[in-house]
């Protein structure tokens, strides 16, 4: 189909790759993720010279690029009021992604008790309403607008990240896999009008750079998403339990569960489900910043209003 029924005007001419800006965001980016990674290993000023290097690197990388022939991060795009915000609500969900598929399974199988076949229902909840929202998101956006699509999504995510700051270790199931069809819910109608409304707010020679450009803001929410939420649970747990060892990761399996002793359980299950619950009142308030993003979309903009307002 794409042979078929695609047809672009290709301009032929000579690319310079953008090596040196590649360098600075692997830098800008990398090095505060390992220092949230190793915070606790690693002395207070590790952590600081760690923090120091990325924001030196970024800081670099934002001088580079006003400067490069082609560069890797076009910072004029940023200029874009959809582009910004399309790219920020990026972040922001993929951050929030996390806390489904990263952390939710932990507190089936470490909080619940639950084995892992149980918490893959769970996650396949979210996948199932994340593709039909897309699907629905898609015929809504052409009827009505970009920002009301992604309104509802941020509203299903708010409403889905306060089914998760409710789970307990004795909830079932079916209120966990609410959370998660839910927050899929919310994914599928945001991710699908934002990245649409980036795509048609820019010319055809930049949509590859803002496309790419949202798509890098999702990666590194999931990135970072993960080493915060990661952190939050590991001092969590440690915290309460100094002696946990690997008794963790035993708590996760039912397997190796039954090695424990009752009174071990209910400290590491109390911990885990503690831990976990201050990671899903990040993950809300998280939500409730997508929200605000989604109404920060200029009202009138759909597929059949593309230049109705582009500020």
């Amino acid at each position: 189909m794409f042979g078929l029924y695609l047809h672009e005007h290709r301009e032929q001419r000579r690319h310079r790759i953008d090596y040196l800006g590649s360098a600075l965001l692997m830098l800008g980016i990398g090095t505060p993720m390992l220092a949230l990674v190793l915070i606790g290993n690693i002395g207070g000023v590790a952590v600081a010279g760690l923090m120091a290097c990325g924001a030196g690197a970024m800081a670099a990388l934002a001088a580079h690029e006003r400067q490069a022939v082609e560069p890797m991060l076009p910072l004029r795009l940023w200029r874009n009021r959809v582009v910004a915000v399309g790219c920020l609500a990026g972040f922001f969900n993929g951050a929030l992604m996390m806390a489904i598929s990263g952390f939710l399974p932990t507190y089936v199988q470490g909080a619940m008790g639950r084995d892992a076949i149980a918490s893959g229902v769970v996650l396949a909840a979210s996948s199932v309403s994340w593709a039909f929202a897309s699907m629905a998101a898609g015929r809504l956006m052409i009827r009505t607008s970009y920002r009301l699509a992604a309104s509802i999504g941020g509203v299903f995510l708010v409403i889905g990240g306060l089914v998760l700051i409710t789970l307990e270790p004795t909830s079932g199931l079916l209120w966990a896999g609410t959370g998660a069809f839910l927050l899929g819910v919310g994914m599928g109608f945001c991710n699908t009008a934002f990245i649409v409304s980036i795509q048609a707010s820019v010319g055809w020679s930049e949509r590859s750079s803002a496309t790419a450009t949202t798509m890098f803001m999702r990666i590194v929410g999931n990135s970072l998403g993960a080493a915060i939420f990661g952190a939050i649970l590991n001092f969590g747990v440690y915290s309460r339990v100094p002696d946990a060892g690997d008794a963790v990761n035993r708590l996760m399996s039912p397997a190796a569960r039954q090695s424990l002793g009752a009174a071990e359980i209910a400290r590491l299950t109390e911990a885990v489900g503690s831990s976990l619950h201050v990671v899903y009142l990040i993950a809300a308030l998280v939500a409730v910043v997508s929200l605000i993003l989604a109404l920060a979309l200029p009202a009138r903009l759909s597929p059949t209003r593309p230049l109705a307002e582009r500020s």
